[in-house]
């Protein structure tokens, strides 16, 4: 196993994509470690690809594109600013807001703060606040998206795990919305503190009707997590079926109701969706013969049998957990950590008889930190980029909303409660 490991950190360190590095580095290994037949790795990827459920994840962004194209993200701000536009660092309130209401349509941290970040943080720089602090806010805040339903993430490790997708998703509502609302509290701490007064400018002076329009637009955005989320829980329609759904009904807000995506706009938007749902699917595909390597040398049985004996406790085991989340998340994206992370843990965490919705909910929530920490903070340069400043100095600027989100996965860690409750709830 040290010529796969070797060779793994080896690509890993020298920037080759993910999805290769998985491939090749099992390459590797299979060449010279085994005199195995290389058409395992064909076969292997085809098999991790010939599942039903992985057709929602290009459904799924390529919704989330059509409603970011659709004029939604300016819609989601105006909305926000009706529920928060009048108190104190209103504008910092409301980055949070939307990126709460943005999470459940697209499901993406990245899409969120390039969404969220493009209109809210020139705005709250012309209203007073440190550029640093507009873009730690925005990129702190997008770490809702892969949490609050729809999420790839936890598709994806419903993939892996078994799982039950209606289940996941309604996990992550608590968790989500805990995040939300301490990030708020932790912004009304920071704006006292930096001297901020500001209220939405011209939010009270708003006609009725001009407030009419806003929830209604904010409302027509905020129908599509139900349509996704509340038919896959009831079982009226499977995930792949509700993704498709979302498509169609964000096709026809955009072009019927709001009118701001072009027919000719259509090719670039579908191109762009296809690029990114062909790089979340050759990571899972190259991610199988990593899986069968893996099984092959009898790594997770190992591994759940040495964390049994090591730890003794669940609570210890989730500890330990957490600790190589946060450092594996710091160099690698969510979904193809899951992919790559899950397989080892999983034997583990059967064996401690944690639930495995509750498991899958630290699981996302602890990488997803990854996203704001450096070197590969992927949320961190999409900020870096909107607002010109340094890596740096956006990272000193995150570091308070960083120990939030940490002790806040702590609590939902050690409170399994707070992801099981609603799936409980919901018959699962």
């Amino acid at each position: 196993m040290s010529t796969l490991a070797f060779s793994f950190l080896l690509f890993l360190g020298m920037g080759v994509p993910i999805a290769v590095v998985l491939g090749i580095s099992s390459l590797t290994y299979l060449l010279l470690q085994t005199d195995l037949d290389l058409v395992l790795l064909p076969q292997n990827m085809f098999y991790g690809l010939d599942v039903f459920l992985l057709a929602s994840i290009p459904f799924f962004i390529l919704a989330g594109r059509l409603m970011n194209e659709g004029g939604i993200t300016l819609r989601l701000v105006r909305f926000s600013r009706l529920i928060v536009g009048n108190v104190r660092g209103s504008l910092a309130q409301v980055n949070v807001v939307t990126s709460m209401f943005f999470g459940g349509i697209t499901g993406s941290a990245v899409a969120d703060a390039s969404a969220v970040g493009s209109v809210l943080i020139p705005a709250m720089r012309e209203d007073g606040y440190d550029a640093s602090f507009a873009a730690a806010v925005t990129a702190s805040s997008s770490t809702m998206g892969p949490i609050i339903p729809p999420s790839i993430p936890m598709l994806v490790y419903a993939l892996v795990s078994g799982a039950s997708v209606g289940a996941l998703f309604l996990a992550g509502v608590v968790p989500g919305l805990l995040i939300g609302f301490t990030m708020m509290t932790l912004n009304m701490y920071l704006i006292r503190r930096r001297g901020v007064h500001d209220v939405e400018r011209g939010t009270l002076s708003l006609t009725r009707q001009e407030r009419w329009i806003a929830f209604r637009d904010g409302l027509l955005a905020l129908i599509m997590p139900v349509i996704v989320v509340g038919p896959i829980v009831t079982g009226v329609t499977t995930p792949d079926e509700a993704a498709a759904i979302s498509v169609l009904y964000a096709l026809l807000v955009g072009i019927f109701v709001f009118r701001e995506i072009q027919l000719s706009k259509l090719p670039q938007i579908l191109l762009e969706s296809a690029i990114t749902s062909a790089v979340v699917l050759l990571i899972i595909a190259t991610s199988q013969i990593l899986a069968f390597v893996l099984t092959y040398e009898q790594i997770p049985d190992f591994l759940a049998g040495a964390l049994v004996k090591l730890t003794g406790s669940w609570w210890v085991f989730l500890l330990l957990v957490i600790v190589l989340l946060l450092i594996a998340g710091m160099f690698l994206e969510p979904s193809g950590a899951i992919i790559i992370l899950a397989p080892v843990l999983l034997p583990a965490a059967k064996a401690m008889q944690i639930d495995l919705v509750h498991f899958g909910t630290v699981l996302v929530f602890g990488l997803v930190i990854g996203l704001l920490t450096p070197p590969v903070g992927l949320c961190l340069f999409v900020v870096c980029s909107i607002s010109g400043l340094r890596l740096e100095e956006v990272t000193r600027a995150c570091v308070p909303f960083l120990i939030q989100l940490a002790l806040l996965l702590l609590v939902v860690a050690f409170v399994p409660a707070l992801s099981t409750w609603l799936p409980r709830l919901a018959g699962y």
